[in-house]
């Protein structure tokens, strides 16, 4: 749903890989509009601030002291994918023409869009840190989990990616999907489940059997997968509702190494 202000990620227990071990709990969360689109680090010694107006159609950056700077998405192949808005995030300067941004794109697929996708707010990170955009679910879609590789996360071990677990409130069927550097692996399809509540109808002293078709809006997403992962590259693990997705969360089981 659409927001003017950020939230803070829906994080039920945090996973930290590290110095080839897995510590903290093993179970990962995101809820509706926390979903990570793309990270942005600072590499400049001022604060960067990143504001996104009408669900990513329009960005104005600070960087490097620099106010007033802009992506445009005009939605028509300019800055309307997320690998696009990526290579016009890393070509932001400071008034020397200093590049100093670093973009990791990992958090999402290439292709997806932000044309209308991304979710309104200001996004700040001091000097040295990471910023996160986030999506707007009910625009992206889907809730996704983001698991880094090494390029951005030193020290990540192996891991097992035992189970995932979702409930995408909204319309139409749900599929979960597993990618690995971007690439589909794993894939499940629920069909939109629905019900009918049989009705009867008098009309001119007769009776007439009369059906309502509704639809269910939370799925119950409960899959096994027991899938290995080296830590070598980022995994992104995704639940989409077809038509509409309102809210939920969605969650990831790590068993200890």
């Amino acid at each position: 749903m659409k927001k003017k202000t950020c939230r803070l990620l829906g994080i039920m227990a945090a996973m930290i890989l590290v110095s080839g071990q897995v510590w903290a709990a093993q179970i990962i969360s995101k809820v509706e509009d926390a979903s990570v689109a793309l990270r942005i680090k600072n590499g400049y010694d001022t604060t960067l601030t990143w504001v996104i107006t009408a669900s990513g159609m329009t960005n104005t950056i600070t960087a490097g002291g620099v106010a007033g700077q802009t992506i445009i998405n005009t939605g028509t192949g300019t800055n309307d994918t997320i690998v696009l808005l990526a290579a016009s995030a890393s070509a932001l300067t400071n008034a020397s023409g200093t590049t100093s941004l670093t973009v990791n794109a990992e958090p999402s697929l290439a292709a997806d869009s932000v044309d209308d996708e991304l979710l309104d707010g200001t996004y700040t990170a001091a000097a040295g840190e990471w910023l996160e955009l986030l999506w707007d679910t009910s625009a992206h879609l889907s809730l996704d989990l983001y698991f880094p590789s090494r390029t951005y996360q030193t020290g990540v071990s192996a891991y097992i990616l035992d189970k995932v677990q979702a409930l995408p409130t909204g319309t139409g069927d749900v599929t979960a999907s597993v990618y690995k550097n971007g690439t589909l692996i794993a894939s499940k399809v629920i069909t939109s489940p629905s019900y009918v509540l049989p009705e009867t109808l008098l009309t001119g002293g007769t009776n007439i059997n009369t059906n309502t078709l509704g639809t269910v809006a939370t799925v119950n997403l409960d899959w096994e997968l027991d899938m290995p992962f080296t830590g070598k590259d980022a995994v992104i693990v995704r639940a989409t509702r077809a038509t509409t997705l309102t809210a939920g969360v969605i969650s990831a089981t790590i068993p200890n190494q």
